[in-house]
């Protein structure tokens, strides 16, 4: 019986350290990269202050071939190598249209140019591209609005930033609908080639002595579970 309770409270100890080391873990475990690839530290065109020395962001392009009706013939995922990926765009299939293709996509960390303004920017603009050997790519509204673009945050700090976008450089930039995809992965659609970037406004901030800590709230339900659990198999163990 003594083995018993031994083992039982050996468990109950490991258990702890457990949710400890995972509440006090720095990054997520993103459902793309799996249980053994947390995301490295964000990669930045031009490295603020302070910031963790990484290899610079990556760029990507890919190549998709048309079908008889003139538009991609498979949907696609694009995205650049970091992990996990700070930006990747969904095509659904005959989204992308051009007379003659293949079509190239090409995704490019650059440095924030005339954010938004009264915005803070979070990591780097990221221009997307669609050109084909006959010139302009057109998009079908009908499938584009499926279209789904991923931008990574810089960390995972609530509140997290929106996503805004322009669809050159002289032009006035737009807040997206986002919503998130992960702790750090925020979500809007695609309205075509153009820049994209994440940035907070000043309502977004969080409020100087607002909310209330979240982690300590965490772990001080995580030890009322375990001391509930203790306590019932002390109260067992007692009776037998």
């Amino acid at each position: 019986m003594e083995r018993v309770i031994s083992a039982r409270r050996r468990w109950l100890a490991g258990a702890l350290l457990v949710g400890l080391g995972w509440l006090a873990s720095p990054g997520a475990v993103p459902v793309y990269d799996g249980l053994q690839q947390p995301d490295e530290p964000y990669r930045y065109v031009a490295p603020p202050a302070g910031s963790a020395k990484t290899a610079p962001p990556t760029s990507t392009t890919t190549q998709t071939p048309l079908g008889t009706s003139g538009a991609n013939a498979q949907a696609l995922s694009v995205q650049t190598a970091e992990v996990g990926p700070q930006i990747s765009v969904f095509f659904p299939q005959f989204s992308l249209l051009a007379a003659k293709g293949p079509i190239t996509i090409v995704l490019k960390p650059e440095v924030p140019t005339a954010p938004p303004s009264g915005a803070t920017v979070d990591g780097n603009m990221y221009t997307v591209s669609l050109t084909a050997p006959s010139g302009p790519v057109s998009l079908d509204k009908q499938y584009l609005s499926i279209a789904t673009m991923y931008l990574r945050a810089t960390d995972q700090k609530t509140p997290q930033p929106r996503m805004f976008y322009r669809p050159s450089a002289g032009s006035a930039w737009q807040p997206l609908g986002t919503s998130a995809g992960g702790l750090d992965i925020r979500v809007s659609n695609f309205l075509g080639p153009g820049d994209y970037l994440l940035a907070r406004l000043p309502a977004d901030l969080p409020k100087k002595g607002g909310g209330v800590p979240v982690v300590p709230l965490v772990l001080l339900g995580v030890l009322v579970v375990l001391g509930a659990v203790v306590l019932v198999v002390r109260l067992r163990a007692a009776g037998e």
